[in-house]
């Protein structure tokens, strides 16, 4: 499965909107990452090599269905390329900042091939409705 990204962090943005990237979360793992839209309103940040994959798989839906063009589309157009900069750090942006309406307070998690950056404030209230539920969300398998 190569690199995985686990833990949760809560840091803060400084004034030119870069973010100190766990040295648990990343290791050594510099190199290229891929922003985009996340799910229920975060960022997701990709290494190279599984954005890579993630992108062949949405090359793989069929273009003439609707649902999967305005997917790919919303998907495509919200990547943007970063690198680690020397001190660990990751510039984000004030516009992207804003897309996303993430505040000074950002909680990191990490989420098995990739990292996500939320807002503090709504990752508090994303764990309070579904924390309590954390058994039933459980994936059911076959014995």
């Amino acid at each position: 499965m190569g690199k995985l990204f686990l833990g949760k962090y809560d840091r803060s943005l400084d004034e030119k909107g870069r973010l100190q990237l766990p040295s648990k979360l990343i290791g050594e793992a510099k190199g290229t990452y891929y922003l985009l839209r996340g799910f229920e309103g975060c960022i997701a940040i990709y290494p190279e090599k599984k954005f890579e994959e993630l992108m062949e798989s949405l090359s793989q839906l069929d273009w003439n269905d609707e649902t999967n063009r305005a997917y790919i589309r919303l998907a495509t157009s919200s990547a943007n390329e970063m690198k680690i900069d020397s001190h660990g750090r990751i510039l984000i942006g004030r516009e992207i900042l804003g897309d996303y309406q993430l505040d000074r307070d950002v909680t990191v998690i990490g989420v098995l091939d990739h990292f996500e950056v939320w807002d503090a404030k709504a990752y508090a209230k994303y764990q309070l409705t579904h924390g309590s539920s954390f058994e039933s969300l459980a994936p059911r398998r076959k014995a």
